[in-house]
Parts: structure tokens; C-alpha cells; sequence
């Protein structure tokens, strides 16, 4: 069950990350075109509207922001458990790194949902797809780990004697 965890997180990361740059792509184009179409050549005290806003692509934050909870939730969950059935000590280890990046994405995030118009997904985006590198990387190292002690546990009598954790 938990090699179906990590290998949904494998595939779940690259969606994530894909998800994650259309958002941010669609929040900047917002703000950029706000800000060029508020540009008057032909005025004589031609300059950018001084009453530029950062509303222009929080209902685009909100949005992606919402899609995002539900990645970050599931890729806690997913640390969660290979923290709880694997028992290596590189698993474990791993599992508890991945649940304190998650919590402070999980803090960027909850940020960007409760003031959209603060902080835009365009900032706190790449925030995101740095955390998706993380889960990508580190469940694709819980897999081989979990495959490993499956292995392992039906093989040998001492499933926590492994090679990577001596």
C-alpha cells in the first residue's frame, strides 16, 4: 500500500509542478497586463497609474492556491505514512524532513489563500515548485527504500539492519 503512496506522489509531483507554473504564468500575465495597459502615451504626465493594485490576479491566487492545499495535504499524508510502515532509518528520516518542508509550504500557501491580493501566487509559486523538486525527490528515494524493506522483511529476520542505513 505504501509503494502506492510514493508512486502516486512521484506522478503527483510533476502534476504539481505543472499545475503549480500554469498558475503562476496566468497570475503574472495579470498583473503585467494591468500594469502596461495602464500606461498613457499620449498624456502629457504620461506614467503608470499611480493607483496600481496587487487585486489583479487574486481571484488567480485563490484559485491556485486552493489546488495547491490539496497537493500539499496529499504529500503530507504520504510522508506520514512512510513514516509510520517503513521502518529504515533513511525512510524515516526522509519522512520527517518532507513533513517540516510541508508545513512551511503549508504555511506559504494558507498565506496566499487568506490575502490574495498580498501575496500573489507569481511570489509564492516558485516557492511552490521548489517544494514539488523535494517531494519528487524524496519520494522517489521512499519508493526504492519501501521496495527494499518489503524485500527485506520477507527475506531476512532482522528487517532493520539495511545496507544504506548501516
Amino acid at each position: 500500500m505504501n509503494k502506492a503512496f510514493y508512486i502516486a506522489s512521484i506522478v503527483l509531483s510533476i502534476a504539481f509542478m505543472i499545475v503549480v507554473g500554469v498558475y503562476v504564468d496566468m497570475v503574472e500575465s495579470e498583473r503585467m497586463s494591468y500594469l502596461f495597459n495602464s500606461y498613457d502615451p499620449y498624456s502629457p504626465y504620461s506614467s503608470y497609474s499611480s493607483a496600481y493594485s496587487y487585486d489583479y490576479g487574486s481571484e488567480y491566487t485563490f484559485e491556485g492556491a486552493l489546488i495547491s492545499l490539496l497537493f500539499i495535504f496529499f504529500f503530507l499524508t504520504s510522508d506520514l505514512l512512510g513514516l509510520l510502515k517503513v521502518k529504515t532509518k533513511t525512510t524515516k528520516v526522509l519522512s520527517i524532513i518532507g513533513l517540516s518542508f510541508g508545513a512551511i509550504f503549508l504555511f506559504v500557501d494558507v498565506i496566499m489563500i487568506l490575502s490574495p491580493g498580498s501575496a500573489s501566487f507569481d511570489e509564492g509559486g516558485a516557492s511552490l515548485l521548489f517544494y514539488g523538486l523535494i517531494v519528487l525527490a524524496f519520494s522517489i528515494i521512499g519508493l526504492i527504500q519501501s521496495v527494499r524493506y518489503s524485500n527485506q522483511k520477507n527475506a531476512v529476520k532482522n528487517p532493520s539492519a539495511d545496507l544504506l542505513d548501516s
